[in-house]
């Protein structure tokens, strides 16, 4: 997709409580209602005029002036204008083609708005990468406009910068710097689980899951020969089978895929820090958490300060 110079944003409402998205995205267009305001009004842009059909209706002085600035808004043909929406836990954009398509004045007869903008290329809810645009992973001085109390709102610069560069899969420098340490401290902490004794290493897989929300059935190093640790998911009822090896090999991975098939579990997990090649789980059901896996569930279970002090 062509990256083009966007100067402007603007959110736009599709509907009463969204209530025209579903038809809005699957018809590729921007409705506005405005019933009041004639469309040759609103082509001349002649804001006092809309101003004063607001006032008519009661509107206060501040908020005429809004619904003015918002029809204007809508109006306005550049074309380095980008639109968003957010629908279905997701951020949309489109790019609006400049004319705007009267259907009338009477609600009854067009429920779904007064006129529309033709989107360019339809609504889209991925950046211009195919990353996939979700609210709960977007900053929230972003998502804040959603709760815009009107229909058209004109992003701020800091927000509009924003969304560009999550649009183009580009981040700021603080966050840049932030991933950079993280993968340098996930490559230490790969290092320090590889130090533990087995002892240590088969407390911090137990204390991994028990942060997880798993409990222990089994005692750690149990009988069976073959069961480490026996684990129950209380919030599901699921039990699962973990088999901790501080080194391992393929052929002993082998071997507990045929001992693993014979026990009943809703998931089985192999459980080590080193390896002199990379292991393949075959054809099974097994998760495999080498010391990359394990690394990364320690600095989210906040587990790297017990590392540390369980190695030194």
């Amino acid at each position: 997709m062509t990256q083009k110079i966007y100067t402007k944003a603007r959110y736009i409402k599709l509907g009463a409580r969204g209530g025209w998205e579903q038809h809005c995205l699957e018809k590729g267009i921007a409705p506005l209602a405005y019933y009041d305001v004639p469309h040759e009004m609103a082509l001349a842009s002649d804001r006092e005029a809309i101003r004063k059909i607001n006032l008519d209706l009661g509107k206060t002085a501040g908020t005429a002036t809004g619904h003015a600035n918002q029809i204007l808004g809508f109006y306005d043909p550049d074309p380095d204008v980008l639109w968003i929406t957010f629908s279905g836990g997701s951020l949309w954009w489109a790019e609006l083609a400049p004319d705007v398509e009267y259907l009338g004045s009477d609600p009854e007869e067009f429920p779904q708005g007064s006129r529309f903008r033709r989107t360019v290329s339809g609504w889209h809810r991925v950046s211009f990468g195919g990353t996939p645009l979700l609210i709960g992973e977007l900053s929230g001085n972003l998502t804040k406009v959603a709760a815009y109390q009107g229909t058209i709102c004109t992003l701020k610069p800091d927000q509009l910068d924003y969304l560009l560069r999550k649009l183009k899969d580009e981040d700021l420098p603080e966050i840049t710097v932030a991933q950079d340490a993280r993968r340098q401290l996930l490559a230490t902490v790969e290092d320090v689980i590889q130090l533990l004794t087995w002892q240590d290493f088969e407390l911090f897989t137990e204390l991994l899951f028990s942060r997880s929300g798993w409990q222990r059935v089994s005692s750690l190093g149990g009988t069976q020969k073959t069961l480490d640790l026996e684990l129950l998911l209380p919030t599901t009822g699921e039990r699962a089978v973990v088999q901790v090896k501080s080194a391992t090999s393929q052929a002993q991975l082998d071997d507990y895929i045929g001992r693993f098939n014979a026990m009943p579990a809703d998931k089985y997990f192999y459980v080590y820090h080193t390896s002199k090649h990379t292991l393949d789980p075959r054809d099974s059901d097994i998760f495999l958490m080498g010391a990359s896996a394990l690394a990364d569930q320690a600095l989210k279970s906040g587990l790297v300060d017990w590392l540390i002090k369980k190695a030194a």
